[in-house]
């Protein structure tokens, strides 16, 4: 426990700001996001605060943070940074715009010198990152960041410097092959070409005289260091794939892309060994084409993030879980019991039985609520502990008189869902309501082709049976 809080303190050590305008294309708000800047270089938290709208978010792309929503939250967060970094500031760095957003690829610099939640080291760091500004009319509605916080722990002392690899390709780096395309083409493009696992496919899209500032290595590599560390990746995550989140046309050949990628640990990455267990990170790309090649740019992800998920398994799912479902009458109550069916924890199987009664009664007028029974569910993973589940139920009637009981409805659940941690998960999905003559066939399921008479979403959270006091 002591470890885990001392990465969430560090996942929050760090700010990203932007730097000065170099551009005219947006003035208006290039120059009031200099002004957030220069507030933040001054350490003026009234006049931090009085640039975001008043439900404007703040988040950092690192394990366990959660964006800040709350003025409360970004001026404890800021005060906490200058407290303990009293010189902290930015440097200069690339601006880009497009419409309401502004893109900004820079570093926050400071020495932990102060009094702040962390221990103090006497140590200067050095954060390279990228800051996405989404503007609301003249105010910051969002602010998100992408950088690498285990480059802290190191410049801190908190952790050894990792092993760093060989950059030289067991392969021949083959020439650049110009395509043509269009920035945003050539950029799908070059999400293929990962998603291939070809290193030598990938080597031929970047220009002779790429190079590419590497966010987690803290440094710049040439096409040859950048096959180099393809291969090691590919090598280490054979199942990686990149799922496009946005992508963002900024301009003379540039392309703002953000990125889930999904992987499994299955060989060395960085000297740590493989353990089996699946990641999930968000990351981005800021790349510059022409012709169809990558001529300049940088990428961003969070080591610790990564590091941390190569080295701890997922969440367990198994177990007895309690589940509110809030309804302006008050809350629906549920209990459904997962048991694993296969051996890697893929898949599963799940009880649901409600506590307390809920809608869609008036579907079926002659049905008995206590007589609702559901068959089961099914759960299966779609990525670091995230699923996805199907319920069927059924509301059935029953007559007293020749004791024949029948189905008078049918009704799926269908939900996606997260463990926050050990003993917690939160989705949201939809419940679907069928008629019996919708089952024509009489075989349990709605016929193929039916639509619900009554769909309607819902949200909830769930909390796992421990030991009670």
């Amino acid at each position: 426990m002591k470890l885990r809080g001392t990465l969430v303190l560090l996942c929050l050590f760090v700010l990203t700001v932007s730097s000065q305008a170099i551009s005219q294309e947006q003035p208006d708000i290039l120059a009031i996001r200099a002004g957030f800047a220069q507030a933040l270089d001054n350490h003026d938290l009234d006049e931090i605060l009085s640039y975001f709208t008043e439900d404007g978010v703040q988040e950092f792309i690192v394990l366990g943070n959660t964006p800040m929503d709350s003025e409360e939250e970004i001026r404890a967060f800021y005060m906490n940074q200058f407290s303990g970094n009293p010189d902290w500031h930015t440097s200069e760095g690339r601006v880009l715009t497009d419409g309401d957003i502004v893109v900004v690829d820079h570093a926050a610099l400071g020495t932990n010198t102060g009094p702040s939640t962390l221990p103090i080291t006497g140590k200067p760091w050095t954060l390279p990152h990228l800051d996405i500004y989404e503007f609301e009319g003249d105010k910051i509605k969002r602010l998100t960041t992408y950088g690498d916080y285990a480059g802290i722990l190191v410049q801190l002392g908190f952790a050894p410097m990792p092993e760093m690899p060989d950059f030289t390709p067991s392969i021949t780096v083959p020439d650049p092959e110009p395509t043509g395309l269009s920035p945003m083409e050539a950029n799908m493009d070059q999400i293929d070409r990962w998603n291939s696992h070809d290193a030598a496919l990938m080597a031929k899209i970047y220009d002779t005289d790429t190079h590419l500032f590497a966010g987690p290595l803290g440094a710049p590599l040439d096409r040859v260091a950048l096959t180099a560390m393809n291969e090691m990746y590919f090598s280490a995550f054979p199942d990686v794939a990149l799922e496009v989140v946005r992508a963002i046309d900024l301009g003379d050949g540039w392309v703002l892309t953000e990125l889930l990628s999904q992987a499994t640990h299955q060989d060395a990455f960085m000297g740590i060994p493989a353990a089996g267990y699946p990641t999930e990170i968000r990351a981005v790309w800021l790349t510059r084409y022409a012709q169809g090649l990558v001529i300049d740019g940088a990428f961003y992800y969070d080591n610790l993030t990564l590091m941390t998920q190569m080295t701890t398994a997922p969440y367990p799912l198994d177990g007895i879980w309690i589940t509110t479902y809030p309804t302006a009458a008050g809350n629906l109550i549920s209990t459904t019991i997962y048991t694993a069916q296969d051996a890697a924890k893929t898949r599963y199987t799940g009880t649901l039985e409600f506590l307390n009664s809920f809608g869609a009664s008036g579907l079926y007028p002659d049905a008995d609520p206590s007589l609702r029974v559901y068959a089961g569910g099914h759960a299966v993973t779609v990525g670091r502990n995230k699923y996805e589940a199907i319920y069927l139920g059924y509301d059935r009637t029953l007559d007293a008189s020749t004791g024949v009981m029948e189905i008078a409805g049918l009704h799926t659940v269908d939900a996606q869902f997260e463990l926050l941690d050990a003993n917690l998960l939160q989705g949201h999905g939809t419940a679907s309501y069928y008629m019996a003559a919708q089952d024509a066939d009489q075989d349990g399921f709605p016929d193929e082709g039916e639509s619900p008479v009554l769909s309607y979403p819902f949200m909830w959270t769930g909390k796992r049976l421990t030991p009670l006091p």
